[in-house]
């Protein structure tokens, strides 16, 4: 039986996340698990090509429409997939030999459409090569959002709410920032190892590791391997989490010895943040909808050596009988979001969410947020944040929340600043305090985009 190449595979992956809500690192990470035929190179060129297509989908939809008699909505989803896996290579992988990518492209297409599919392929990638130059791209001084929309693959929708918002020389930028390929973030986990110590072990296996700016437990790794590859993550010593997320656990600062709910836990990584904040003493109740994903944090706690997390099933929307009569020191609100302040490491949201989710999520954010405002005790604090840049989702669901519980008010986090950073200097993190709230901005801080707002309980 012939072994899959990293292209099938890519077409197998590029096809599930049409049909289902999945995170293309999860599956590129089973993959490999299921393909152990595939060499470090082949998994490399796996992921380009995944995440290539995922990043520029909107450009090379582009110029499918000028090439394709059969318009583009009719094109069936796998021939579509085919046709974008192949440009991807002849656009923007230069490595690659256009013949190749044209021939592995068709051989894909006889296998999953027949003889049909083939030529179909055939004749749209090599009128590519030919006809590359006379595509006519939109001109941004005649239309300023498709200009930007299809040369920097972003939803129309998403371009055009961001020129009203910040402008065009802004929206541009978020939108180069955006299709780059991002560092790779740690979080040393001080309880078995301190981030120096760990950046010099990393260092000695040929990686390139630095300290983050602002996390004091933040590690950069530039041009990392892939994720299964990484020395020392099955040892606990680190786990991936981008700097923005790190500081989450930062605002709410948590202390040794007291009583903390994490209401919406999954995957685990403030969960655990937070863990390593409290020295590991305390107790920390994380919750979540799925039994699945409590089970994926108690194995992240064991990995890390965490003992202090009693992981329960439950929906943060509603009173849960099971922390009856129990308040909390702390509660972390870190509610399901849109994800548009993650699209450098998640271009597959681009096309997966849409405006009308904005309103679904900011109506589960705030029924959120009222119920587990219930569990905080007297002086306790309640911290919300996302991973959105949407005020919709951010400042929105915090004023309406703060105007239905008087019993809240917003600490506006100046006193805390120096508090977030690794080397004392408080300078930088003020640029991130705006109106009260913690902002980042993904281009001008080089890390996800994050929204953050601190409550004390009166």
């Amino acid at each position: 039986m012939r072994k899959k190449t990293p292209r099938a595979i890519c077409l197998e992956l590029l096809n599930q996340l049409e049909k289902a809500d999945c995170h293309p690192d999860r599956l590129l990470g089973d993959s490999f698990k299921r393909y152990r035929h595939l060499t470090p190179l082949d998994r490399g060129f796996l992921t380009e090509l995944t995440y290539g297509v995922l990043r520029w989908r909107e450009k090379l939809d582009w110029s499918i429409r000028h090439l394709s008699k059969i318009p583009l909505e009719k094109i069936e989803p796998e021939t579509l997939n085919i046709l974008r896996l192949g440009l991807y290579q002849i656009e923007f992988l230069t490595r690659t030999p256009a013949s190749a990518a044209v021939n592995e492209s068709v051989e894909l297409a006889k296998r999953h459409r027949g003889s049909g599919g083939g030529g179909f392929v055939n004749a749209i990638l090599r009128s590519f090569i030919r006809k590359k130059e006379e595509i006519p791209y939109p001109e941004i001084d005649q239309d300023p959002a498709l200009h930007l929309s299809v040369i920097h693959s972003h939803p129309l929708w998403l371009v055009q709410r961001w020129i009203k918002e910040m402008g065009i020389e802004e929206t541009l930028n978020a939108c180069v920032f955006n299709n780059r390929i991002s560092p790779l973030t740690l979080r040393a986990n001080t309880l078995k190892m301190g981030r120096e110590e760990l950046i010099e072990k990393l260092r000695k296996k040929g990686l390139k590791a630095i300290p983050a700016s602002f996390s004091l437990e933040g590690i950069l790794l530039d041009d990392p391997p892939p994720t299964s590859e990484l020395p020392f993550l099955n040892d606990g010593f680190f786990i991936i989490q981008d700097e923005a997320s790190q500081l989450v656990t930062s605002v709410l600062d948590p202390k040794a010895g007291e009583k903390i709910l994490d209401g919406c836990a999954s995957p685990g990584g403030k969960t655990t943040h937070i863990a390593q904040r409290m020295e590991n003493k305390g107790e920390i109740y994380a919750l979540d909808l799925t039994r699945d994903k409590l089970v994926f944090i108690e194995e992240m706690c064991q990995r890390l050596g965490i003992e202090i997390v009693k992981a329960l099933k439950g929906d943060a929307t509603k009173l849960l009988p099971i922390l009856e009569g129990i308040t909390f020191d702390r509660v972390l609100a870190d509610v399901p979001c849109s994800g548009f302040g993650t699209l450098r490491k998640n271009p597959d949201l681009k096309w997966r969410k849409g405006e009308k989710d904005i309103k679904r999520l900011s109506e589960l954010q705030l029924a959120i947020l009222d119920n587990l405002s219930g569990y905080v005790k007297s002086g306790g604090v309640l911290v919300y944040s996302t991973c959105t840049v949407f005020h919709e989702e951010n400042e929105d669901v915090v004023e309406k929340f703060l105007e239905g519980h008087p019993e809240f008010k917003l600490d506006r986090m100046d006193h805390v600043a120096s508090a977030f950073t690794a080397d004392g200097k408080s300078e930088g993190i003020h640029s991130f305090i705006q109106n009260g709230y913690l902002k980042t901005f993904p281009p001008k801080e080089g890390m996800d985009g994050f929204f953050v707002a601190r409550m004390i309980k009166r």
